[in-house]
């Protein structure tokens, strides 16, 4: 794992670092760095140079290869099923260490001689870069790649974010993938951004009704609270002025939404109050439905005893 420096990095802690070049067709590729360093001397820029190093002795591995009727024949190598997490988002709370996952498909050509992608967030890989992380198969110097059939190959990398050192509250948000992968078909892949994905802050909601039990025709009270991860302080927070729903059930049925709600500021940071006449028995929870850089979630429905 690699990423710049930044204020929450001064501690001394140590940051993986590392390169592999993937040499498939059995060609032997060194490392270029040394696997480990403290994040004080470390950034985001020279994570981004390893990682354009390893597709250059990747290259340099091809080049030197013999060529072959594979390589002849093949136009290009195609790169396909690029997701995170199996879909497009991945969530991270305030003290555990989050595992993303990327997974892509090589194909196009008979021989791999490196694959590899890394996650970064900024403008622009080479003049607005904030962060950039490489995978620990990048840092173990092993292949994230394994054939999967006919000139296809599945690949998997993964990467530990760990809050309390890695993130600030202005890394949620949009994020991408840069991804290489250099087979003996006559051209390669190298991009910015296989995909764009989105890292968010952990959500949580409440939900309680009371009085419990309460007489028919007495007021009912829906309280909730909307909190995400602050990564900043290591905390969770109020989420202010959310939009959420409030559903209702029967005991038998199903939940649907009743109503719309803006969550509350200040002192009240995230929280939502709805009332009630009780008419009969009669489940209640909240809804949120989630933006960029906090992931939907759904209180747990709470049940009031009418008599």
């Amino acid at each position: 794992m690699s990423q710049h420096s930044r204020k929450k990095l001064t501690s001394g802690k140590k940051v993986t670092l590392g390169v592999s070049a993937l040499a498939a067709s059995g060609l032997a590729v060194g490392l270029l760095v040394t696997p480990s360093a403290t994040a004080g001397g470390t950034g985001a820029a020279e994570a981004l140079e390893q990682s354009k190093a390893a597709a250059a002795e990747a290259s340099e591995a091809k080049a030197a290869a013999p060529k072959t009727l594979a390589a002849r024949a093949a136009d290009a190598t195609i790169v396909s099923g690029v997701s995170v997490n199996g879909g497009n988002s991945a969530q991270v709370g305030t003290t555990n260490t989050q595992t993303i996952t990327v997974k892509w498909t090589v194909s196009g050509g008979s021989e791999l001689y490196g694959s590899h992608a890394s996650i970064w967030r900024g403008t622009d890989r080479d003049g607005g870069l904030e962060q950039f992380f490489n995978s620990e198969q990048f840092a173990a110097d092993t292949d994230p790649c394994v054939p999967s059939g006919d000139a296809t190959f599945s690949c998997t990398a993964t990467f530990k974010l760990a809050p309390q050192i890695d993130l600030t509250n202005e890394d949620a948000g949009a994020w991408k993938i840069a991804l290489f992968a250099i087979t003996d078909a006559a051209t390669d892949v190298d991009t910015d951004n296989a995909k764009t994905w989105y890292l968010k802050r952990w959500s949580r909601l409440s939900s309680n009704a009371a009085p419990e039990p309460v007489a028919k025709g007495k007021a009912i009270t829906i309280t909730g609270k909307l909190e995400r991860a602050n990564w900043d302080t290591g905390k969770y927070a109020g989420y202010t002025q959310q939009t959420v729903r409030l559903q209702e059930r029967s005991l038998t049925g199903s939940y649907a939404t009743t109503s719309s709600h803006s969550t509350g500021t200040g002192s009240l940071a995230g929280v939502e109050k709805q009332t009630r006449t009780a008419t009969a028995d009669r489940c209640y929870r909240y809804k949120f439905e989630g933006t960029t850089t906090t992931p939907p979630v759904t209180a747990t429905g709470d049940c009031v005893d009418v008599r």
